[in-house]
């Protein structure tokens, strides 16, 4: 029968952490009792989490299954007999090379192994650099660096330990070491046990072989009880072969080639360099109350731009116009990597008609399927250079020293110098704002983020800011602009404040922290700094783009069918205008009704998957030669127009943040809650937007 919980198993050797990591993981919540048959205490703690009763069995510390001793018999016995959903295997991140080697020893056993990487909040100021996910490939487990002290990794290491036991993640066979010129006698030993149905040991065959290639008394007494003397006396022959041919007991030499691999496993993946004992007078005026923040702003401030101008051409382009440069504008933007990318897709799409022709399939092909893939590519080189300099901040040691500079300022709505990062980030791209909140260690503090992060106005709702404000005459465009950007970051700060305040009331969180490690200052390292942004980069590319795929195929198919289920390429007869025409009644508090109030209803819903499609949609229906020429051709008055720019502001950014916030969330419940929230400060600040608007 399957058990109505997930049993996991906690293994370390003694000094790995693993006593204060098991009561991180239970909140201290622990049973205990004594192993059967001995007086060695046994302690089993339980958490609830995402729906699951998750029970932790701490197993007792230990440096290998060799059974020597009573506590590596009472943690051998309960892995195989037991046989729990998952085992966590602690390395300490500080000694990596040492304490892999119960590691590997358990994957021989069972291939259900986490490998938790602990005290990663010291590594760095150590020198020490590793490459957790390079790790993971090499070996086929997932491996999750976590630190008690701060809380980082917790909640991941939660998610592993359901999707390991869902079987999401993980090994699906015991690991095959090699073990090189000793092979063939564990080979031989394996034969011998078939012969004989070793199936019935109950126990993974091969590393049986090893053990008793070792010399496991315990298994020994085994295999004689249940297969018979004489074929434990053909096992010892095997042995003794091996001490003839190679003068060395054959634990021994197994040991030895059990290192080695461990070091052939590591090597690429460890990277340590010497860390200077100075600490650098001019760095300590990150600490200093007005110079601190200042010279941390300036930075981030200064990488904002030099990322976005690189991708986007934005602001420079803004920058450029306004000081009478329009062409200059225009051609960083349009040489920008963005929009060379978005050059090149069109392109492509352009071909592809010519090729195919203007019908149902093409625009299926080419609307569709390439305009997702599209929307996610569009986005990798944003998120390659953020992520770069980035990478560049936190591996030189300055990153945390920024996050120090400004959290006092920052702790007074609710959140810690941590969401800096994410909030400068979002100024360009909700994306990786969203991806830059696992630098926050505090759970509450980065889900609160996730669902008021996209409140920030990135570049794609500042062209729509733009284009409304280019319909109003004189100095107002200029005000509602400001306005808009005011009224974004009054949503954010009064939302965390107000999330902030729930959360101290619920789960009975103190003041905001701001945990983390002040290293050395060091030159960036090449090899890690890359480690990071392919990390980040393929995380969005593969797991971001396959949500946005398949959600951009079926937003195709609400604007190219009618409610009949015909094809049409009348965007006023599809689906999505049936659904804007059903909703066009909620801008009726703010003057609008008829074809303004439905054709203003399909440009936001379309919004959801880009911004900046609002205006491509307001052109397309009204046949205008621009969005601001749309807009005055809907008869907009200006109440309207400073209503409708604030609701575009604060609404859903767009697809590809709701499929971050939900992959790194994990949780449906929070996606959802966050387009309930902003939707609905979205539309009590329009209404606020348009009496105000009456009243000027």
């Amino acid at each position: 029968m399957s058990k109505e919980y997930i049993e996991v198993g906690v293994v370390g050797q003694p000094n790995v952490g693993k006593s204060t990591l098991f009561n991180v993981l239970t909140g201290r919540k622990v049973h205990v009792a004594n192993w059967p048959g001995v007086t060695v205490e046994k302690h089993v703690g339980e958490r609830i989490y995402r729906g699951r009763r998750i029970v932790f069995v701490d197993l007792p510390g230990i440096y290998g299954f060799s059974a020597t001793t009573i506590e590596e018999r009472i943690a051998r016995k309960y892995i195989l007999t037991q046989q729990p959903d998952v085992l966590l295997v602690l390395v300490d991140s500080l000694n990596p090379e040492r304490t892999m080697y119960l590691a590997i020893q358990a994957l021989e056993i069972t291939p259900r192994v986490i490998l938790v990487f602990t005290k990663v909040d010291s590594v760095h100021a150590h020198g020490i650099h590793i490459n957790y996910y390079a790790l993971s490939s090499k070996l086929g487990v997932p491996v999750v660096p976590v630190s008690s002290a701060t809380g980082a990794g917790i909640v991941e290491l939660l998610d592993t330990i359901i999707d390991v036991k869902e079987g999401r993640k993980g090994r699906k066979t015991p690991l095959v070491v090699d073990y090189k010129e000793l092979n063939p006698f564990i080979d031989s030993i394996v034969n011998i046990l078939r012969e004989k149905n070793g199936n019935i040991l109950g126990f993974p065959i091969r590393w049986v072989a090893v053990r008793l290639l070792e010399g496991d008394v315990e298994l020994e007494q085994i295999v004689q009880r249940k297969m018979g003397e004489d074929v434990l006396e053909r096992i010892r022959a095997v042995r003794d072969e091996v001490k003839k041919i190679f003068g060395r007991e054959p634990s021994e030499l197994l040991s030895i080639r059990r290192f080695e691999y461990i070091n052939e496993i590591l090597k690429g993946v460890i990277v340590r360099v010497s860390i200077s004992s100075r600490k650098g007078k001019a760095f300590s005026y990150f600490y200093k109350p007005i110079i601190g923040p200042t010279l941390g702003l300036t930075i981030l401030f200064t990488i904002f731009i030099l990322a976005f101008t690189i991708n986007t051409g934005f602001p420079l382009n803004i920058i450029l116009d306004s000081m009478g440069y329009p062409d200059l504008a225009s051609a960083v933007e349009e040489y920008s990597i963005g929009g060379l990318m978005e050059s090149g897709f069109d392109y492509l799409s352009n071909t592809l008609y010519e090729i195919l022709g203007d019908n149902m399939f093409s625009h299926f092909l080419i609307d569709g399927i390439i305009g997702g893939v599209g929307s996610v590519l569009v986005f990798l080189p944003l998120i390659m250079v953020v992520a770069l300099m980035l990478a560049i901040l936190e591996d030189s040691g300055l990153a945390p020293r920024i996050a120090v500079s400004l959290h006092g300022m920052l702790s007074k709505i609710g959140v810690s110098g941590h969401a800096i990062f994410p909030m400068m980030l979002s100024l360009g791209c909700n994306v990786p704002g969203i991806m830059a909140t696992r630098a926050s260690p505090n759970l509450h503090e980065r889900l609160r983020l996730m669902m008021t992060i996209p409140f920030i106005p990135c570049q794609a709702r500042l062209v729509v800011i733009l284009a409304f404000a280019s319909a109003l005459t004189g100095i107002k465009g200029l005000l509602l602009i400001i306005y808009g950007y005011i009224a974004a970051f009054t949503a954010f700060a009064i939302t965390n404040k107000l999330l902030y305040i729930y959360d101290k009331r619920k789960h009975k969180i103190v003041e905001p922290e701001i945990l983390l490690e002040l290293p050395p200052l060091h030159k960036p390292i090449p090899r890690v700094v890359w480690w990071q942004v392919w990390d980040a980069t393929k995380h969005f590319l593969v797991k971001a783009g396959t949500i946005i795929f398949f959600l951009s195929i079926i937003i195709w198919i609400s604007t190219s069918y009618t409610p009949a289920l015909t094809y049409t390429s009348e965007a006023s007869e599809s689906i999505a205008a049936y659904v804007a025409k059903l909703f066009a009644p909620l801008l009726s508090p703010i003057g609008l009704s008829g074809d303004p109030a439905w054709i203003m209803t399909f440009a936001l819903l379309i919004g959801f998957v880009a911004k900046e499609a609002v205006i491509g949609a307001l052109t397309i229906v009204t046949g205008a030669s621009s969005g601001t020429a749309a807009i005055i051709q809907l008869g907009l008055n200006d109440a309207q127009i400073a209503a409708l720019t604030v609701f575009s502001i604060l609404y859903v950014p767009c697809l590809a943040t709701l499929a971050v916030i939900q992959l790194e969330s994990r949780s449906w419940k929070i996606t959802l809650s966050t387009i309930a929230l902003m939707l609905s400060i979205a539309y009590v600040g329009m209404m606020i937007t348009y009496l105000l608007g009456l009243l000027i």
